[in-house]
């Protein structure tokens, strides 16, 4: 590990942050656009759920561009539709200057996370990659913590429309920060002597990565293991906390601010899992079971109290960290010619999975929402257990894949 990929792995870790923020800066200040803009349950769901749909559809391009291009040149240029996305939110007057907005960012942080992992891929050996992805994780979830109490405090302070414009410089600075330090490949990699594939041949490799006879299981665990933490974080948290329990929006802040950490510590934990047991399907099924449960626990008990909640919060988040073991077993049925296309496939599935979950939900929770829009507690009960449903299902599916052992990879390299 040289001291120039870890530079390197340092920037892309804090553009990371920046994309993370805009993942689930929705969440706090959801019933303040609410309250501001009269936006209904539906409404919510579906601004929310348009980054993610954005970002999903962006994928194949940008796997297309990270395999032509390199992350390097791609993923700065792409930056600049969040910079757009996030003054377009800021100066909204309603639903669809907001959903506008939104839509911008999710294209414009669609290949942040893709194209580190290329890059790390790269510069870091086969054997690491779980541990790598991991903390890379880790720190990019720092965006999240960022969007909890932190961004409750600046909006409380400042309001949310010029908190947007300053997250629009800070994007703007990221790019900049990633075209100038990072480097694709360390010398003498095959990257640098690469054909430059002309259009149709990327098509073709699209093409050849959906093939795979291996993808529909890695797919599906994807699609329906990361939505049940951005459904809650991303989205449901803050109003359940207003609605259920009266939560103002610094206290809500505070509660989501533990789930976030949930996500950190799980990142930096569930990474070297499995090379200590030197299984990755053992480690999705102990992860996706334990996030079963907090889930059906959020569902099934009536009238939590505060604490229990924000435990229970932090446990789905630790838990759903074997999403980042699931993407590992992904990244080993790609050969490195089509590792963008493919691992884009996998953003595909994660980003498609969160946009249908926020969606879905807004609609079951809003059925359940009053003539003032508020939602009774059975209504967020039901969409825990919807959420908890999926997990079985992405689980189920993934049962099919075929384990490969970290130790496999360290006999080849």
């Amino acid at each position: 590990m040289t001291r120039a990929a870890l530079a390197i792995f340092a920037v892309l870790a804090v553009v990371y942050i920046v994309s993370h923020f805009f993942r689930v800066s929705n969440a706090v200040i959801a019933p303040d656009l609410m309250h501001d803009l009269a936006l209904s349950s539906a409404e919510m769901g579906t601004l929310t759920g348009a980054f993610f749909v954005a970002f999903a559809a962006a994928q194949i391009p940008i796997g297309m561009m990270l395999d032509r291009f390199g992350t390097k040149i791609t993923v700065p240029a792409m930056l600049f539709f969040a910079v757009a996305g996030s003054l377009v939110f800021a100066a909204a007057a309603g639903m669809l200057g907001l959903t506008a907005g939104r839509v911008l960012m999710g294209i414009g942080c669609a290949g942040v996370y893709i194209g580190a992992l290329v890059v790390c891929s790269r510069w870091f050996p086969p054997s690491q990659f779980a541990t790598v992805a991991g903390t890379l994780v880790a720190l990019g979830n720092l965006g999240n913590l960022l969007a909890t109490q932190p961004l409750a405090e600046v909006v409380a302070l400042t309001g949310w429309r010029p908190t947007f414009v300053g997250m629009a410089l800070i994007a703007a600075a990221g790019a900049l920060l990633e075209f100038a330090l990072v480097r694709d490949a360390p010398p003498g990699h095959a990257f640098h002597d690469r054909r430059r594939d002309s259009l149709i041949d990327v098509a073709r490799g699209v093409v050849e990565a959906v093939k795979n006879p291996k993808l529909p299981p890695m797919f599906t665990i994807q699609f329906f293991g990361y939505a049940n933490t951005m459904t809650i974080l991303g989205l449901w948290g803050g109003p359940y906390l207003y609605d259920v329990h009266g939560l103002g929006l610094e206290a809500r802040g505070a509660v989501l601010l533990w789930m976030s950490v949930g996500l950190i510590l799980g990142s930096l934990c569930f990474g070297p899992l499995d090379r200590l047991f030197d299984t990755r399907k053992g480690v999705v099924y102990a992860g996706s079971a334990g996030a079963l449960a907090a889930l059906i626990a959020l569902a099934a008990v009536p009238s939590p109290p505060v604490w229990l909640v924000t435990s229970l919060f932090a446990a789905v988040a630790f838990l759903n960290a074997y999403n980042i073991v699931a993407l590992t077993h992904a990244r080993t049925i790609f050969p490195d010619h089509l590792v963008g296309r493919g691992m884009t496939i996998m953003a595909l599935a994660t980003m498609g999975g969160v946009a249908v979950m926020q969606i879905l939900t807004g609609f079951i929770v809003g059925a359940f929402a009053d003539a003032t829009g508020r939602v009774n507690e059975t209504g967020y009960r039901v969409m825990y257990l919807v959420v908890a449903a999926t997990v079985v299902v992405g689980v189920l599916h993934y049962s099919r894949s075929t384990d490969v052992k970290p130790s496999s990879e360290r006999v080849r390299a």
